[in-house]
């Protein structure tokens, strides 16, 4: 009888790898979300045209300049949570979960936001049938047609990264996976850069992979501790985030100079690797209040809907009420739309959506 020699510990640290983490919800990443949002939403009500003025807050917006890099952190928490999504999932799981999250928000503000701009109600553009019923699935951006609001961009980034995170989990996520996919993926992004390979930066997301990556590896250092080669991987991230923000020669050095423009910008990215930092080494566990996931329904109804009936509250209502009286006014209504479409959009939605999807998938059973 021949008896097989007991797995050795790599073997046994890989196998353990490969099972699902314990999916507790860190009520701190709502937070963080929120925050992000409130900062993309201060960014393009301080800055709209819709004032009549480039100068309605001068005070203000020298730090809400700030809230547009609000989607880098929302970035960065994708790429923590989906891996944590997706680990021990199969792809067809993974997809489910994805579309019944996304999809019913969307279609409300594609379907209102289409609504107000074909009535006349406008930001900047009036859609054609051809881009509003592109913009109800999301794949605008593949099919070369403009997006119906300027936030949609970030989706389709997003959209990008669960497809490769699916065709991850379609061969099993593994901590050691994890980790050629990361190196891989910021190989190709230095090719792709080195060589100016367009389809490259396309399929790669060029802008937003630094925090996907980040986050992704400091998920690895919440689930599994810190080690040398995900904490690379994070500094690795940061470097490439830096000189991708300051080559675009970001508002703050227009605004401030290059000199204290760059320093400011180096600040608040360093500023958002270093909070998520905290919450994969378990820093931030005690900011888990419950009204935190109230805070984090809203966060993306909130994007969606935001820009498009803001401008055009602030166009209508700052003439009569002033400046003053009207920012405020503004943010008090777009959160309350945004906890409309929570309660009476997803929280009916969203579970049926996810059971007609998981039927779906077993329709050969």
């Amino acid at each position: 009888m021949l008896i097989s020699a007991p797995p050795s510990s790599a073997a046994i640290a890989e196998t353990l790898a490969v099972e699902p983490p314990v999916r507790q919800r860190l009520r701190v990443l709502d937070l963080l979300r929120f925050v992000a949002a409130l900062g993309v939403v201060l960014f393009h009500f301080v800055e709209t045209r819709a004032w009549g003025t480039p100068n309605a807050f001068p005070g203000l917006s020298a730090v809400s300049v700030f809230g547009a890099y609000g989607v880098r952190l929302f970035f960065m928490i994708s790429g923590f949570v989906i891996l944590m999504s997706a680990w021990g999932r199969t792809t067809g799981e993974f997809a489910a979960s994805r579309i019944a999250r996304l999809y019913p928000a969307y279609w409300a503000s594609v379907i209102v936001l289409g609504a107000l701009a074909l009535a006349g109600w406008v930001t900047d553009h009036r859609p054609t049938l051809s881009e509003l019923l592109a913009n109800l699935t999301m794949l605008q951006h593949g099919m070369k047609i403009r997006d119906l609001e300027i936030v949609y961009w970030t989706l389709w980034q997003e959209l990008v990264f669960y497809v490769m995170i699916g065709c991850f989990a379609a061969v099993g996520i593994t901590y050691r996976r994890c980790l050629g996919f990361m190196a891989g993926w910021v190989f190709l992004l230095l090719v792709g850069e080195r060589l100016d390979i367009s389809v490259l930066k396309v399929v790669l997301v060029q802008f937003s992979a630094p925090y996907f990556i980040a986050g992704m590896a400091l998920f690895l250092i919440y689930r599994f501790g810190g080690s040398l080669l995900p904490w690379l991987f994070v500094g690795v991230a940061w470097t490439i985030g830096l000189i991708q923000a300051l080559g675009e020669r970001p508002p703050a050095v227009v605004r401030f100079g290059e000199a204290l423009g760059s320093a400011l910008v180096v600040g608040v990215i360093s500023l958002i690797f270093l909070v998520m930092i905290l919450v994969a080494l378990g820093k931030l566990e005690g900011l888990d209040w419950k009204w935190f996931t109230v805070l984090g329904a809203l966060t993306y109804p909130l994007y969606l809907f935001h820009h498009h009936v803001g401008f055009l509250l602030i166009q209508w209502l700052h003439p009569v009420l002033g400046n003053r009286v009207t920012l405020p006014l503004v943010l008090g209504v777009v959160l309350g739309v945004a906890w409309l479409v929570y309660r009476l959009i997803e929280v009916p939605l969203q579970p049926r959506l996810k059971s007609a999807l998981a039927r779906s998938l077993r329709a050969d059973t």
